[in-house]
C-alpha cells in the first residue's frame, strides 16, 4: 500500500503471520505485513483484575492481590485498505473455516505529518482474529471510507513508545 494513501488517516494497522496456526496462507510468500489505515481506534485498554485480601495484623487497609489482565476487542473505525492479504485475513476469520487465522499485529499512531513521519507510538496485539466487519454505506458521492468498523479480539496488548 502506498504511503501517500495513508496520509489522510492517523492510525495504521499492520498484521503479520503469528505462527499460532491457521495464518500461513496469508503470508503469500511475502515478508511484508498486510496494512490498513483508520481514522479512529478504540479498545486500547488494559484492566488488571484484583482480589481484596484482609490480612490479620495488617491494619493499614485491605491488601490488593494482582490477578489476570484483560482487554476489550480493538475497534478500528472509518478505514481503508487496498491490501489483498488484509481482506484475505478478514475473509478467513469470518468464513467458518478452521483453524482460525490468528495473527499478531501493530497499531501505529501517527503524528500530524500522517504516515510520512515516524510513528511515535505503537500498540502491539497478539493472536488476534476479526469478530465483526461493518462496511460503509455505498454512496456515489460519499467519501472513500470502505470499512466503517473492524473489531479484533486478541489475547494480549502492549504499548511501545519510540524515543
Amino acid at each position: 500500500m502506498s504511503e501517500a494513501f495513508l496520509t489522510r488517516f492517523n492510525f495504521a494497522v499492520e498484521i503479520g503471520v503469528s505462527g499460532f496456526g491457521g495464518d500461513e496462507a496469508l503470508a503469500n510468500g511475502s515478508a511484508q505485513a498486510a496494512r490498513g489505515a483508520f481514522s479512529e481506534v478504540t479498545g486500547l485498554e488494559l484492566t488488571l483484575e484484583t482480589t481484596a485480601l484482609r490480612e490479620g495484623g495488617y491494619h493499614s487497609g485491605v491488601r490488593q492481590l494482582a490477578g489476570k489482565v484483560s482487554s476489550p476487542a480493538l475497534v478500528l473505525k472509518r478505514g481503508v485498505t487496498l491490501d489483498d492479504a488484509f481482506w484475505a485475513w478478514v475473509r478467513r476469520c469470518t468464513d467458518g473455516t478452521y483453524p482460525l487465522p490468528y495473527v499478531s499485529g501493530e497499531i501505529l499512531v501517527h503524528g500530524p505529518q500522517g504516515a510520512r513521519g515516524e510513528a511515535p507510538a505503537r500498540w502491539r496485539f497478539r493472536h488476534g482474529i476479526v469478530t465483526k466487519v461493518k462496511s460503509a454505506d455505498l454512496n456515489a458521492i460519499a467519501s472513500d471510507v470502505a470499512i466503517e468498523e473492524l473489531h479484533i479480539a486478541h489475547e494480549g496488548l502492549m504499548r511501545e513508545v519510540r524515543r
